[in-house]
């Protein structure tokens, strides 16, 4: 998803990136024992796919903040020459990044893993984040999940790159994505204090209660980033200047850090940190939202085009109806004058900034506030609504109650 809008970006970088340090293909027998750091930020890049110009770009970023011994860099790297003409290698690879300043790729090879990896199941990000704490151990751990994004959307198994599957991470040379009902299994038995979601429109209700339970703060977008994604330089570097810091307060990078890069001025750039531990408040907040929207159903849907018009949305299309939740409620609130439906939704909204820490958007996403939600018809919604049924959020919150009748 984030590809498309640089293009010609990504096209200016195959000319200029120098891959050096990254040839060879023989795997490292070994790695040396190291000291506890203070951070620990493992990057999940899965660049099987039409990403894979700005992987470079991003190995390069880290590189120029690599800066700390105490703020270690950890990259499990995927390209694939079956999926693109220019990818620098073939396989998957594991990096510590070292300092540099330059294009050049200078990080010190730790494993080649070969070509049998596949970057789009559950199995595979456990065991990374496993064997990144094992090796390289930290008062703190972050993630940043590197690829395509779709908000909660299911994705299919055997789907062409020309078909392009939904969900995260999308493995091209095995057809393969992670659906965001699988987080569980690509969490499970770990905890880490921040995960990004370097991908697109994964800012939402949906995906942030499904991984509530390994993870302190969320950060990520409502809306559809740039291809090259995080500025990574300007995202870590708070880290490694400050590692004492707290998790919560340095979680503001990815907000300051995406705002502040002068090169995405003319795309729509929203960022937000939501802290974990409010999700259950706002999961019943929301199960009372829908409970009057239900009760109400035919006023609602009166208005329910209007509200959709008046509320920002992202990357809307006929199978996509993301719209953010709390300026949605604003509109729900307005329209339809229903008193149920106003206290519920001031409950939400409420709920919704209570779990919203930092959050940043640009002019070009004006009525972004840092959580998204979907907001279908029962038309798409039903084909569907199997896959919604899967989610944790939905447990909690019943949310398709709503969805089912909305028009």
């Amino acid at each position: 998803m984030r590809a498309f809008r640089n293009l010609l970006f990504g096209l200016t970088l195959i000319c200029t990136v120098v891959m050096s340090g990254c040839g060879g293909t023989a795997s490292v027998a070994g790695i040396s024992p190291v000291t506890r750091g203070k951070w620990t930020v493992l990057v999940y890049m899965n660049a099987a796919n039409d990403l894979d110009t700005f992987s470079r770009l991003n190995v390069s970023q880290m590189q120029q903040v690599a800066t700390n011994p105490d703020v270690r860099f950890v990259v499990q790297w995927k390209q694939s020459t079956k999926v693109t003409f220019d990818a620098s290698f073939n396989g998957t690879r594991r990096y510590l990044i070292k300092q540099g300043s330059g294009n050049a790729i200078v990080s010190q090879l730790v494993q080649d893993m070969g070509t049998g990896v596949d970057m789009g199941v559950p199995q595979t990000v456990n065991n990374f984040i496993a064997w990144g704490k094992a090796h390289y151990p930290a008062d703190h751990y972050a993630l940043v999940l590197w690829d395509h994004g779709n908000g909660w959307l299911p994705g299919f198994k055997g789907a062409k790159p020309s078909t392009r599957p939904f969900a995260i991470s999308y493995d091209d040379e095995t057809g393969h994505s992670i659906q965001v009902w699988q987080l569980n299994q690509a969490f499970k038995n770990q905890h880490l204090d921040i995960v990004a979601f370097d991908a697109s429109l994964m800012q939402m209700d949906e995906v942030a209660y499904q991984i509530k339970d390994y993870t302190d703060f969320i950060a990520g977008s409502e809306e559809s980033p740039p291809g090259a994604g995080y500025p990574y330089q300007r995202v870590f570097a708070p880290f490694s200047n400050t590692p004492d810091a707290s998790p919560k307060d340095l979680s503001k990078a990815f907000v300051d850090g995406m705002l502040n890069e002068p090169t995405y001025s003319t795309f729509q750039i929203t960022q937000s940190v939501i802290d974990t531990s409010q999700l259950p408040g706002l999961a019943t907040a929301a199960s009372a939202l829908q409970s009057a929207l239900v009760a109400n159903k035919t006023s609602v849907n009166a208005i329910i085009a209007q509200a959709r018009a008046n509320t920002q949305a992202y990357l809307p299309t006929n199978t996509r109806y993301f719209y953010d939740s709390i300026g949605l409620c604003n509109q729900l609130a307005a329209l339809t004058g229903n008193a149920d439906i106003q206290t519920a939704c001031a409950n939400y909204n409420t709920a919704a900034s209570n779990a919203i820490v930092w959050e940043g958007h640009n002019s070009m996403s004006p009525g972004s506030h840092g959580i998204a939600i979907d907001f279908s018809p029962n038309s798409f919604f039903s084909t569907v609504s199997g896959n919604y049924a899967k989610l944790d959020w939905n447990t909690a919150s019943q949310w398709s109650q709503w969805l089912s009748v909305a028009q």
